[in-house]
C-alpha cells in the first residue's frame, strides 16, 4: 500500500513516502526554506517528494499524519499563529507576543490535551477537512488518518530497528499531552503502551528552558549543552536535581516556560559558569533516563532498546544507555526528533515492513547537468574527475578540508557523507580552521567517520550500538589508540560520535576512506554537516556552491566535479 506520511508538527515538519515494504522518499521542510527546525505543514517537502518519486497522485492509497492535538486546531487553521511564535521565540523572547504565545502554550489545555481529552475530541472533526484545504488538489480525496504523536516515535523506532522483542522510551518536549512514553514491542502485540509520562514532566521542557536562559536559541541549540556539559562539574551547582524517578515515572518539580527561564537566570546564570550548569542539567538526564530504563527493563525482562523523541538527540545519554549492563542492543530513530515523525507515521500504518533500516538517502539527488550549471552560474573553475571517490581521498591525504556532495540527500540531523564536509581527523590544528570557517562554536565537538571492519580497535563497547552507530545517533569510549591517531574528532571527555561506515550501506564513503587509508595508513577522517553554522544541510547544488564559497573550504566535490578554492 502506497502510503504518504505528512508531519505538519510546529518544529520539523516533513514528508515521507512509502510502497508498503520501505521508505522511498522523506524530507524536511528546513531543507527548503533554510531555516533550521521550520515547522508547519510542509508544502515545498510534500511538493518535492511528488516530483522527485514521479508517483501518480492517484497511486497513493492514503495519507497518514501524526497527531491530534500537537500542533493545535487553531495553528493548523491560522498557518500564520506558527509563523509568528517561531519568529517571536528567535527574535525577542520578551516580546508581548512571546509572552502571549508562552501563556498560551503552558496554561491553557488546548497546546497540551491528550488524544482521548475534551479538547481533542471537540477538534476532531474539523481535522481532515482542515487538512484537506492544504493539500494539493490531487490529493485531496484520499483517505486522511490521524495517529497519535508518541505511538507514532515508538512505532518507528520499532520498525526502523528491525529488533522483534524490544522495550522502546519515547521523550521528547511534548506531543498530544505527553512528555514520555514506555512500550513493550513483539510482534504478536505490536507496540503496546505501559507507561506514559504527562506533559509536564518533561527533560524537553527543561532543555528548552536552560537553552533560552543561556542566551542560545531553543528547538536548535540544545545540543549545545551538551557540548559544554563534558567541560563542567554538576556538583558545581547547590541547587537539588529538579527531576525524580518513581515507580517507573519521571516527575518533575521545577518551573518551564518564561517564568523558568527567569527562575534559570536569576538562580544559575548568574551564579555558575555556564559548563557546570550544562554538567548539572546532562546529569539530572542521565541518572534519571537510567532509572527510568532500567526499572522497566527489569519489569518486562527485555533486553533490547529502541529510543526516539527529541531528547535521544543527546549523544551522551545514548552513550549511557547503551553501555547497561540490562541492554543487549541499542538503537535511536535515525532522525530521532519529531523531524523523524513524517516517516515514522508510515511505520506506525503498518507500510514499512520491519527490518533494520540501512540507509537513510531519502532526500534529492542532483544530476551531473544541474551541477555543472550551479558551477557554471556561478562562475567557479572546475574539472571533471574520472573517479571521485579517489579524488576525495586524495585532496584529504594532502590536508585538505574537502565538502563532499554526492547521491541522495540523508534524511535527519547527521550528514553521514552525501552532504558533508570531510577532513583530516588527525590534525588538531583542522578544528580551529573548521570553526572559523563554518561560524561554529569552538566548544562544539566534531565527529569521526571510520571504517567500520576498524571501529574495534579504536573504539570500546560496540557491540550493543554498532547498528546506531552508522548513523551517527551515539557517543563511544575511545581507546587511546583513538585519542593519539585522531586527536580532532575525541571530545575532551574522552568520547566520539562516531559513524562507523559499512561497505555495503554506504558504499561510496567506504570506497573515499578505504582508498584514504591506502594513502595514508589512517581509517578515519572528520566528518561534519556541509552547511554553514546554524543552516539546515545543503540541499541543492546551489546550496553547496554558496556553502563552499562562503566558507572558504579548500575543496568542493559536487558529484564528479571538483572546484578547488582559489589561491
Amino acid at each position: 500500500m502506497v502510503t504518504l506520511g505528512i508531519s505538519e508538527d510546529q518544529f520539523d515538519s516533513g514528508a515521507a513516502l512509502s510502497d508498503g515494504t520501505r521508505l522511498l522518499f522523506a524530507s524536511n521542510e528546513e531543507r527548503y526554506t533554510r531555516r533550521k527546525n521550520e515547522g508547519g505543514f510542509p508544502h515545498r517537502s510534500l511538493q518535492a517528494l511528488l516530483e522527485y518519486t514521479g508517483i501518480d497522485a492517484g497511486d497513493i492509497e492514503r495519507i497518514v499524519i501524526p497527531g491530534f492535538n500537537t500542533p493545535p486546531l487553531p495553528v493548523r487553521m491560522f498557518p500564520g499563529i506558527h509563523r509568528t511564535n517561531f519568529d517571536a521565540r528567535r527574535r525577542d523572547p520578551e516580546s508581548p507576543t512571546a509572552r502571549f504565545m508562552d501563556f498560551v502554550r503552558y496554561h491553557t489545555p488546548i497546546t497540551h490535551a491528550r488524544e482521548h481529552d475534551w479538547v481533542s475530541l471537540a477538534c476532531r472533526p474539523m481535522l481532515r477537512p482542515v487538512t484537506r484545504r492544504k493539500l494539493p488538489g490531487v490529493l485531496r480525496n484520499r483517505p486522511l488518518e490521524f495517529l497519535e504523536h508518541h505511538h507514532v516515535h515508538a512505532a518507528g523506532a520499532w520498525v526502523l530497528s528491525g529488533i522483534d522483542e524490544a522495550l522502546c522510551v519515547t521523550a521528547d518536549g511534548m506531543g498530544d499531552g505527553l512528555s514520555s512514553t514506555v512500550s513493550r514491542c513483539t510482534p504478536g502485540g505490536g507496540v503496546e503502551r505501559i507507561a506514559a509520562m504527562r506533559w509536564s514532566d518533561s527533560f524537553g521542557l527543561m532543555f528548552e528552558m536552560l537553552t533560552e536562559a543561556m542566551g542560545f536559541v531553543s528547538h536548535r541549540d540544545e545540543g549545545k549543552l551538551t557540548g559544554l556539559a563534558a567541560s563542567g562539574d554538576p556538583r558545581a551547582v547547590k541547587l537539588p536535581s529538579m527531576f525524580h524517578v518513581q515507580e517507573g515515572q519521571l516527575c518533575y518539580h521545577g518551573q518551564y516556560g518564561a517564568s523558568g527561564i527567569r527562575w534559570a537566570r536569576r538562580e544559575l546564570v548568574e551564579k555558575y559558569r555556564r559548563e557546570d550548569i550544562a554538567a548539572w542539567a546532562q546529569e539530572q538526564l542521565e541518572s534519571n533516563m537510567l532509572a527510568l530504563v532500567e526499572y522497566w527493563l527489569a519489569r518486562t525482562g527485555l533486553r533490547s532498546l529502541v529510543l526516539a523523541g527529541g531528547i535521544f538527540g543527546n549523544v551522551k545519554l545514548n552513550q549511557r544507555l547503551h553501555e547497561l549492563d540490562a541492554v543487549e542492543r541499542l538503537f535511536v530513530v535515525p532522525n530521532m526528533g519529531d523531524g523523524g515523525l513524517s516517516a515514522s507515521a508510515c511505520c506506525a500504518a503498518g507500510a514499512v515492513a520491519r527490518a533494520p533500516i540501512t540507509d537513510v538517502f531519502l532526500g534529492e539527488g542532483y544530476d551531473t547537468a544541474a551541477c555543472e550549471a550551479a558551477l557554471k552560474a556561478a562562475k567557479l573553475d572546475y574539472i571533471r574527475c574520472d573517479d571521485p571517490e579517489s579524488t576525495a581521498a586524495q585532496m584529504l591525504a594532502e590536508g585538505n578540508m574537502v565538502a563532499r556532495f554526492r547521491g541522495r540527500m540523508e534524511w535527519g540531523p547527521r550528514a553521514l557523507g552525501a552532504r558533508s564536509i570531510l577532513a583530516p581527523a588527525s590534525d588538531p590544528v583542522i578544528v580551529e580552521r573548521l570553526n572559523q570557517a563554518l561560524a561554529r562554536s569552538d566548544f562544539m565537538p566534531f565527529a569521526p567517520a571510520l571504517l567500520d571492519e576498524d571501529a574495534d580497535d579504536y573504539l570500546e563497547g560496540l557491540t550493543a550500538a554498532r547498528h546506531a552507530a552508522e548513523f551517527m545517533t551515539v557517543c563511544f569510549r575511545c581507546k587511546q589508540r583513538m585519542r593519539d591517531e585522531f586527536p580532532a574528532v575525541v571530545h575532551v571527555d574522552g568520547t566520539a560520535r562516531a559513524q562507523l561506515v559499512r561497505a555495503d550501506r554506504n558504499p561510496g564513503l567506504h570506497r573515499v576512506l578505504s582508498e584514504y587509508k591506502a594513502r595514508t595508513g589512517q581509517t578515519a577522517v572528520l566528518n561534519t554537516s556541509f552547511n554553514i553554522h546554524e543552516e539546515p544541510i545543503v540541499r541543492t547544488p546551489e546550496h553547496a556552491v554558496r556553502a563552499f564559497q562562503t566558507a572558504r573550504l579548500d575543496c568542493l566535490l559536487l558529484e564528479d566535479f571538483l572546484v578547488k578554492r582559489p589561491a
